[in-house]
């Protein structure tokens, strides 16, 4: 499954760069880590690598600019009561439109604003085992619309926050028991924030180290089985560094 989603994904946005043939395209291509905790329940944690596509100065909305991020990653996931599991594959997908939200004179400089959808998939199928007890992992689906602003200053940072307007959230809990249904949570309250810095490394390539961080609360809950079930609150921080260049 997670090859066929990554193949979808890399698909997609080969032919959305050949279909605005007359666009400026950065690709990138990236590396890091991924830090992500819901407190004293789970922590999961790895490197990740990613890819990255931009197109702007496209004749069909020549303000807007289009991006997209993939990121994949191998995470240990450990817990203080169903103990740890390895190689749990992780992949997360982002997708923005930006437009200007204010004028300034500066090129390459200020303010702009859009509407963001985030994906993550999360494989926790297999066994875990505590204290001689054995834990059956299940997989883990989401989608989120954000609401994304960003600073840019000149050619050497960036700092841009989201506040999330509606997630929804899947754990596929018939996966461990057929006497379970798979639950689907909804998010309210969450916020991101992400900072990163330029460096030219010479024709025209950049490479752009990067520090994020993102926040859900508590979902809402839903009743199964005479149990009331939510997604919790989490953290999730993530570091790296992408490197970009220009598409022929």
């Amino acid at each position: 499954m997670p090859t066929k989603i990554l193949i979808g994904v890399c698909a997609t946005l080969i032919t959305c760069a050949g279909w605005a043939h007359d666009a400026r395209i950065k690709w990138g291509v990236s590396g890091g880590m991924n830090h992500y905790q819901e407190h004293n329940l789970m922590q999961l944690q790895g490197p990740e690598v990613g890819l990255h596509a931009q197109l702007s100065q496209w004749s069909a909305w020549p303000d807007a600019r289009l991006e997209a991020d993939v990121l994949l990653g191998k995470q240990t996931y450990t817990s203080n009561g169903s103990g740890s599991m390895r190689n749990v594959t992780n992949l997360e997908t982002r997708w923005r439109a930006m437009v200007p939200a204010f004028q300034t004179t500066a090129p390459d400089t200020g303010w702009s604003a859009g509407l963001a959808v985030h994906t993550l998939w999360n494989d926790l199928r297999g066994t875990s085992s505590f204290n001689g007890v054995t834990y059956g992992g299940y997989e883990r689906i989401a989608m989120q619309l954000w609401l994304p602003l960003r600073w840019v200053s000149g050619e050497a940072w960036e700092v841009e926050g989201g506040w999330l307007l509606y997630g929804r959230h899947s754990s596929m809990l018939s996966q461990v028991n057929t006497r379970y249904q798979d639950i689907h949570n909804t998010q309210r309250r969450g916020q991101y924030a992400q900072a990163s810095m330029q460096f030219a490394l010479g024709g025209g390539d950049t490479l752009k180290p990067f520090v994020r961080y993102t926040y859900l609360a508590d979902s809402n809950t839903v009743t199964m089985n005479g149990k009331k079930w939510l997604e919790p609150e989490s953290h999730r921080w993530q570091v790296g560094a992408v490197w970009e260049f220009s598409g022929p």
